[in-house]
């Protein structure tokens, strides 16, 4: 490794000190480290430190900074500078990419073992600093499954020095649809990294939305709460009573299934106990069901990656009342088994790749 200069945030001194000191261990003699602890003290400092890569904690890279956050700032300002992100949890490895991360670990816990971390951080650098010229390029080669590297949110074409940027794909606005007043997801296997990809590309304004992810009890709650800190959307667990409000995400709870009401012109979520459907609760047809019900053609229904067929009959049901639908295509699922079935029995609209997906939310919901 031809002496790199790695810049290193985290608001955390204890682990920060830990970091900096491993690095000046491992790299290189002529390699330069330099740290901070604030987006503000970091910008002064990346300045005139002119960095190859910076690692980052995801809790900062996440900050709203100038109406923006941290992490795409960066990108922004040093795109041929790989920014190497971890943090507390496996679920986010896809957000982070997202936001532009080049590589994403998780950042060892209380009690869990530090070396693996710290070899995945050393690899992604050495990767990273042997070719300049694709500086975002994810590494692939694991250390351990505490070191996790994201996945690419779309897959690429092989680069070509030439050759045009790749095309998205055309997206269909429907019509004949009321104005979009509620927004439902559905999602089982992959679910987690698929909505981490998701969520945090939404941005206001949008309708309020309600998701149905298959996931045990307490670990809907830890999943809600990583999204809301990484997301512009307000995004909590899904509690019986919740007024469902604009420019807000509520996740089914884990063991309850969720379904929707109306009491005046608002939008109330109904949480409750029930026997498993399709084998899971919550599910996501129940869910779907009632969106059909009450909302009509003012709802759009979205499907993701997951084994199984529920969601799909539901899906279907909000279509015949009019309401545009989405699946997620076989390239960028997990899992293509709901939104197949989805698919296969007309409950889809437009299939499109994940990268897409978010897009297509603003197009049709806005």
């Amino acid at each position: 490794m031809a002496n790199p200069r790695v810049f290193v945030i985290d608001n955390s001194i204890a682990f920060l000190d830990a970091l900096v000191k491993e690095l000046n261990k491992r790299l290189p003699n002529g390699s330069a480290i330099d740290s901070a602890t604030q987006p503000a003290e970091a910008q002064k400092k990346l300045a005139s430190f002119k960095p190859t890569a910076i690692v980052l904690n995801l809790a900062i890279g996440a900050m709203v900074i100038n109406q923006d956050k941290f992490l795409p700032m960066l990108v922004k300002q040093y795109p041929n500078v790989s920014i190497i992100v971890y943090g507390i949890s496996n679920n986010v490895a896809q957000a982070a990419k997202y936001l532009g991360a080049s590589d994403y670990f998780k950042k060892p816990g209380f009690g869990e073992r530090t070396q693996p971390f710290y070899d995945g951080i050393i690899k992604a650098l050495q990767s990273n600093n042997a070719s300049d010229s694709s500086p975002r390029k994810l590494s692939t080669t694991a250390t351990e499954a505490k070191v996790v590297p994201s996945s690419p949110a779309r897959p690429s074409a092989p680069a070509q020095s030439s050759s045009p940027p790749s095309v998205e794909p055309v997206i269909n606005i429907p019509s004949g649809h009321g104005t979009i007043d509620l927004i439902a997801i559905g999602a089982s296997t992959g679910g987690t990294e698929a909505l981490s990809a998701i969520l945090p590309a939404l941005r206001p304004p949008l309708p309020g939305i309600v998701i149905v992810q298959h996931i045990p009890p307490m670990f809907s709650r830890l999943f809600s709460d990583r999204l809301n800190g990484i997301c512009a959307l307000t995004v909590k667990e899904a509690a019986n009573g919740d007024i469902v409000q604009p420019n807000h995400v509520y996740i089914a709870p884990g063991g309850k299934h969720m379904s929707i009401m109306r009491q005046g012109s608002n939008y109330v979520i109904e949480c409750k106990a029930g026997p498993p459907v399709h084998s899971v609760c919550p599910a996501v047809d129940i869910l779907f069901d009632s969106v059909a019900d009450i909302a009509g053609n003012k709802a759009m229904g979205v499907i993701l990656t997951g084994i199984g067929k529920d969601g799909a009959a539901g899906l279907l049901k909000m279509r015949q009342k009019g309401s545009p639908t989405i699946g997620q295509d076989a390239a960028t699922c997990t899992v293509y088994g709901m939104p197949k079935v989805a698919f296969s029995m007309g409950a889809v609209q437009q299939q499109l790749p994940l990268s897409s997906i978010p897009t297509a939310i603003h197009k049709i919901a806005r």
